[in-house]
């Protein structure tokens, strides 16, 4: 770990909370959404899927997590979930082939669809939407819907059996798949037809995830390396349709990437990464370096890994089933310390600049009536101890000379009065020119 980290004018994570019995088996995904004014933690693990509310106490930085409901239990592993954004849309599928849906709107809804075994094993959810795609090792992938027996669409892929991911851009356009051989495809959503290629990685593609509302997209791999992509900064050579060149390339973890978050209230600026080896860092997107490293209890791997809707909390789940919840610096918080605001103060330059180019306007000269008016009284006392035969003139560097310049009889020049009378000493007659001589 770097030392540079740990120093005191750095902000670090801190851990707020510890659950162990959540889950009596591994943490598969994590997403943490808003119900209503309620913050809520959806967890499938490999035993359950549950809905957890979060309550937060910001005087203690604390945080605290209840099992609110159980969505849906299994008795085989997890091979893949997803969930929507919104949180009411929750799709996982088991190692024996099986689909499990829930629906969360008013009431909770279970669904649970057999198309066959290995005819379901990765899935991603569309946005917005309660339809999602599967991938079949019979050599297809397959748009279903919510309690749908049958598959609205499917389309033949020959690579299906080196799928490792798959994830939906934000508007819903384009099918993000990751390979086992470490390569990227992106799909046209409505066709399934490749748009781009990627071949930016040399083993397994664990996670993809797309920046929030934007063209660019980051994957974490079995190098350890975290890459970020584009769907238009593309081309190599004149070729529109692959590229071996990544924008960035994020490198800190000493193992498998198998989490990555991004925090939505950042604008997709900031992203947290998790590893085989139970690291966890967080980034900033334009640093290749992690901003921040989260110590943590984890002796497993995280797979489950998600930020706060405030962005101050960082939420994490083992293959352990272990669950724990962060204090992180937020993004675009409120100082809790109110703040004095002064009045500007208006420079000398500013003034004579304002005298000689603008007119004064409506606010000025009400200004100048309501704040000068209790002062005439100390202008007149003030004036009366100046000598009558004192002459004061204001210096402006804009102004023209107030003071004519007024020809001396004496020495035939120009001069300009003083407050002080000068004398001059006459010309001896001897120096004197004469016209007639």
């Amino acid at each position: 770990m770097d030392e540079s980290m740990m120093e005191e004018n750095i902000p670090q994570a801190k851990l707020v909370a510890k659950y162990e019995k959540l889950h009596a088996r591994g943490i598969v995904g994590m997403w943490a959404v808003r119900f209503g004014g309620t913050i809520a933690v959806i967890t499938v693990a490999h035993d359950s899927a549950k809905l957890l509310f979060a309550q937060e106490n910001r005087e203690d930085d604390s945080m605290t997590l209840e099992e609110k409901l159980e969505l849906d239990t299994w008795r085989s592993a997890i091979h893949s979930a997803d969930c929507s954004q919104n949180g009411q849309y929750v799709v996982a599928t088991g190692i024996d082939g099986v689909i499990h849906e829930t629906f969360l709107q008013n009431s909770v809804e279970l669904s649970m669809v057999e198309p066959g075994y290995l005819e379901a094993v990765h899935v991603a959810i569309k946005p917005d939407s309660t339809d999602f795609t599967t991938s079949a090792f019979s050599g297809y992938l397959k748009d279903m819907k919510f309690n749908s027996q049958i598959p609205i669409r499917q389309e033949k892929y020959q690579s299906v059996k080196q799928i490792s991911c798959m994830r939906y851009s934000h508007d819903g356009k384009y099918l993000a798949i990751g390979h086992l051989d470490g390569g990227i495809e992106m799909l046209h959503a409505d066709t399934f037809k490749l748009y781009r290629k990627y071949e930016v990685h040399s083993m397994r593609v664990r996670k993809i995830e797309f920046l929030y509302e934007d063209d660019r997209f980051l994957s974490g791999c079995d190098d350890h390396l975290i890459k970020m992509n584009s769907l238009n900064d593309f081309g190599v050579d004149g070729d529109q349709t692959r590229t071996t060149k990544a924008i960035r390339i994020y490198s800190a973890h000493d193992s498998s990437v198998t989490g990555l978050t991004v925090d939505t209230k950042s604008l997709g600026t900031r992203f947290a990464s998790s590893s085989a080896s139970s690291q966890i860092f967080i980034w900033h997107i334009e640093l290749t370096t992690p901003i921040m490293s989260v110590i943590n209890e984890h002796t497993t791997a995280i797979r489950g890994l998600t930020f706060s809707p405030t962005s101050r909390h960082l939420f994490s789940g083992g293959d352990s089933g272990l669950i724990l919840v962060y204090k992180v610096p937020g993004v675009g918080e409120d100082s809790p310390v109110p703040e004095t605001v002064y009045p500007e103060v208006q420079t000398t330059e500013e003034t004579y600049y304002e005298q000689e180019n603008e007119p004064p306007s409506e606010y000025s000269q009400t200004a100048e009536a309501q704040g000068y008016t209790g002062q005439e009284d100390d202008m007149q006392e003030y004036q009366q101890e100046i000598a009558p035969n004192t002459q004061y003139q204001e210096y402006n560097p804009y102004a023209e000379p107030r003071t004519p310049p007024q020809e001396d009889d004496d020495i035939g020049d120009y001069v300009y009065n003083t407050t002080e009378q000068t004398n001059y000493t006459a010309t001896p007659p001897e120096n004197e020119y004469d016209p007639a001589a």
